[in-house]
């Protein structure tokens, strides 16, 4: 068996269990009988069942940003996210309301400090690294942010709405970021 199948049989197995399931309450026995593995198996692939977890986010989430620093804008990268999330979305609310809620914190943080990266990019191309960094940093939590009040109110708002709030909040905050910058 191919080693890539094995573990989306795993995911595919998670995922299916996580629709009635919360994650904190599932075993790898669980797992490895839907997935018609064994244990060893298992194993071999994840270290544990949140391991499994990161991986689906990793494979489902972060390799995409790839897609999402092609966008000429960040809001149609947020909705990608937020697209994600809604297509997942028990998925995703049963990981935010279990132990595991930071792995999906990170890959989302990830997915916005990359697209936050890139506004700043072509604001100013030649920015200070630390004010990059800065900048990513407190933009990128934000949009985070924004997505966990989503979840915590069971995804009730509509993903424009989130994105609008969003614009609102960000539209030409980078450039004046940066323009502080200099004057501080």
């Amino acid at each position: 068996m191919a080693k890539g199948k094995t573990e989306w049989r795993l995911a595919d197995a998670l995922k299916e269990y996580m629709q009635t399931t919360p994650v904190d309450h599932i075993t790898v026995g669980m797992l490895t009988k839907r997935a018609q593995v064994t244990r060893n198996t298992f194993y071999y692939h994840f270290t544990d069942i949140y391991d499994l977890l990161g991986w689906i986010y990793e494979q489902e989430v972060v390799t995409q940003l790839a897609e999402y620093l092609k966008v000429d804008r960040w809001q149609t990268a947020y909705s990608l996210i937020l697209d994600y999330i809604a297509a997942n979305q028990q998925f995703c609310l049963q990981t935010f309301h279990s132990v595991a809620r930071d792995l999906l914190e990170n890959f989302l943080y990830s997915a916005a400090s990359q697209m936050v990266k890139g506004v700043v990019e072509d604001v100013d191309p030649h920015a200070p690294a630390a004010l990059e960094k800065s900048i990513v940093n407190f933009y990128g939590w934000a949009l985070v942010m924004q997505v966990i009040q989503w979840l915590r109110d069971d995804l009730q708002e509509a993903p424009a709405d989130v994105i609008h709030r969003a614009e609102i909040m960000l539209d030409g905050s980078v450039r004046n970021a940066m323009q502080n910058s200099q004057q501080h």
